[in-house]
């Protein structure tokens, strides 16, 4: 045993991001959570050991080392495969490594020790499916068998690409190894979950952030123990801790949910390679729509699937609502939008309606003044909801009254303007009374199986409409829906992201990859209604023809004349802090030095965008404002931005101000 244990202690402040020696009196394993004395007097803290030495540092003396107090477990919680991931981690995205093993290690009692289980599972063999595979599916499972490098899955909505995961699953369990399914939205979960169970029984778990700690500690546990061999779940379901990874599904895999928002920001589709390379496992990246970055890549092997199924893809209208307007129709929907959804009610068919955005009305204005009603914590509008006759912040979550007069003024003329998925729902009961509703948002899926609760009873036939945000978008199947209808497009369009276009045309193709998607219904044709204030934007029109190629192209023509990812890196240098004035100031300084070591090192290689107030410029009291800072070699990119953030601190305490760096999907 090693005289010494280094120990990253369970505290995320940047002061203290470095291993800690301390005396190994008792057997310990790499890995192992321990209880450690930390700070001044009798406090302790939460550690995991990281390795050992038998040696000190030249400016640590043997006096000022404390013995490890205890061990909470008695299993190592991080394996040799996520300690080694828990590092690079910390040097990919510029954080603590503590906050990279909070994030691959579950929430657990702080001292609690946890029954180990022996019930091993030996190589899982799959239930048959009674399904003829086409022959690109066969083409895509023979890849994924021959190939080493990651895969990404190209295939067209309603083209079998979970048939060829259960596939390439089934043939990795029945080697005894096992695998992990990703999936981007809890909506899709249940669906997912379904399938994969009656396939592979209870060798399935499912892992997401509606289970209590307990319950996702269980699931945690039972992966190390090798007592499951397939875990299904979003982004943080990489990290289970199977001990023979196999394999590693990335689903939908151009979805922005994919990037965590809190600390450590990774993402998880480079998580899932990195994990695949120290566990010698196959990754496969699947969607009918992949991010530009994963399409442009050379080092990814592309397969196709160009055919749906049952052969026949949904028919597209776009409906200007600049005609509709010309007309007179002020209504949420069109004439033809309307008629159409009758005739699919008239038929006994399914409806799904899609509109990203939940409440009744987007803002609240004063008409005599032009106040609008804002979170006093949070420079965002107040969104109203019907149901409570409620003002409520979506990003603190702090509610408050209607007012029945204006704050500002003191004028009656207050008046809710936008629409949300609840206004929607309200329209639709007026004009199909006898139509059953169900809303999906975040409103309405509270609890843990708030989504499969709705989900199951549209499933059922119970209704005839679902109106959803983007979580009805991607993914699911509902054999007897033949119309979508996009109720306003040009929301995504118009955010000041350079991916705006390519977030709206995955959009618009994905939830139209809902109607029609019945192999026993050939004579009825899906179709799909999309609103638009913008009917010629390349996005829109792209998406109506269904033409990935022609809008890759267009796509990447755009980000190369204006050297945007992938021909570039774009990194995020927030701050945060109640000041305003104290936040600005500090990037001011920041930017300062950036530009002197630019020009004086960098040979002018890396390009200033400005400093600029966040897209909420701030949550919670806490002002939040930004420079970006553009290079085409990521390496470079981060050792200067680092470096200059170093030398501001050297010189600048930055007192009460929070620093956040992240790449290019910050925001």
């Amino acid at each position: 045993m090693s005289t010494y244990a280094l120990v990253c202690v369970d505290h995320t402040h940047s002061e203290v991001d470095r291993l800690f020696h301390y005396k190994s009196v008792i057997e310990l394993q790499i890995g192992m959570r321990v209880r450690v004395p930390f700070g001044m007097g009798s406090g302790s803290r939460i550690g995991y050991v990281m390795g050992f030495s038998d040696t000190l540092p030249d400016d640590i003396s043997v006096e000022k080392i404390k013995e490890i107090s205890s061990i909470c477990d008695d299993f190592s919680v991080l394996t040799s495969e996520t300690l080694a991931l828990s590092f690079w981690m910390k040097d990919k995205y510029y954080t603590t490594l503590a906050n990279c093993v909070r994030a691959i290690t579950p929430s657990s009692k702080a001292d609690g020790r946890f029954p180990s289980t022996r019930n091993r599972l030996s190589a899982c063999s799959a239930t048959p499916a009674d399904i003829t595979l086409t022959a690109e599916q066969q083409e895509a499972i023979t890849a994924i068998k021959e190939t080493n490098i990651p895969i990404l899955l190209h295939g067209v909505t309603g083209s079998g690409k979970t048939e060829v995961y259960l596939h390439a699953i089934a043939d990795i369990l029945s080697t005894g190894k096992q695998a992990i399914v990703l999936v981007p939205e809890i909506a899709l979960t249940p669906q997912m979950v379904g399938l994969f169970s009656a396939r592979f029984g209870e060798a399935v778990a499912v892992t997401h952030s509606r289970l209590t700690s307990g319950e996702r500690f269980r699931i945690w546990k039972r992966a190390l123990d090798a007592e499951i061999s397939l875990v299904i779940g979003p982004r943080s379901a990489v990290f289970a801790p199977f001990p023979n990874l196999g394999l590693i599904v990335i689903d939908e895999e151009h979805e922005q949910s994919y990037h965590s928002e809190t600390s450590p920001k990774y993402d998880a589709r480079e998580v899932a390679i990195k994990r695949a390379e120290l566990s010698n496992a196959k990754v496969v990246l699947g969607s009918a729509t992949p991010s530009l970055e994963s399409y442009h890549k050379t080092d990814y092997k592309l397969i196709k699937l160009r055919e749906r199924i049952n052969k026949t893809l949904p028919d597209i209208c776009v409906i200007d609502m600049r005609k509709e307007m010309a007309r007179g129709n002020a209504a949420i929907f069109g004439r033809e939008f309307r008629e159409a959804l009758q005739e699919t009610l008239d038929a006994g068919q399914q409806a799904i309606l899609f509109l990203n955005r939940r409440g009744y009305s987007s803002f609240v204005s004063c008409r005599w003044c032009g106040h609008v009603m804002t979170c006093d914590s949070c420079r965002v509008n107040h969104t109203y909801h019907s149901d409570k006759n409620r003002l409520l912040c979506h990003y603190c979550g702090k509610a408050t009254n209607m007012p029945q007069t204006c704050p500002a003024c003191g004028s009656k003329h207050i008046r809710r303007y936008g629409t949300g998925t609840q206004k929607v729902e309200e329209e639709v009961a007026e004009l199909f009374p006898d139509a059953k509703v169900l809303r999906m948002d975040t409103d309405t899926t509270r609890g843990k199986f708030g989504h499969a609760k709705i989900l199951d009873a549209f499933r059922a036939g119970e209704a005839q409409i679902l109106i959803g945000t983007q979580m009805v978008a991607k993914g699911l199947d509902f054999p007897r829906v033949t119309f979508v209808g996009v109720v306003a497009a040009d929301m995504s369009l118009h955010t000041g992201d350079f991916r705006s276009g390519e977030y709206t045309f995955q959009l618009l193709t994905q939830v139209s990859g809902r109607a029609g998607r019945a192999t026993d219904v050939q004579d009825v044709l899906g179709r799909v209604f999309i609103q638009t204030y913008n009917p010629e934007h390349y996005a829109i029109a792209l998406a109506e023809k269904g033409d990935y190629d022609a809008f890759f192209e267009h796509e990447i023509g755009l980000r190369k004349a204006m050297n945007y990812p992938p021909f570039s890196h774009v990194f995020s240098v927030m701050f945060t802090g109640a000041g305003e004035r104290e936040v600005i100031s500090a990037l001011q300084k920041l930017s300062a030095i950036m530009e002197y070591c630019n020009e004086r090192d960098g040979r002018g290689r890396f390009e200033l965008i400005g400093i600029s107030p966040a897209f909420v410029s701030m949550v919670k009291k806490q002002f939040r404002w930004k420079l970006l800072v553009k290079c085409q070699e990521e390496t470079s990119l981060i050792a200067f931005v680092l470096y200059c953030i170093k030398k501001l601190k050297e010189n600048d305490p930055l007192k009460g101000l929070t620093i956040h760096l992240t790449n290019t999907f910050s925001e």
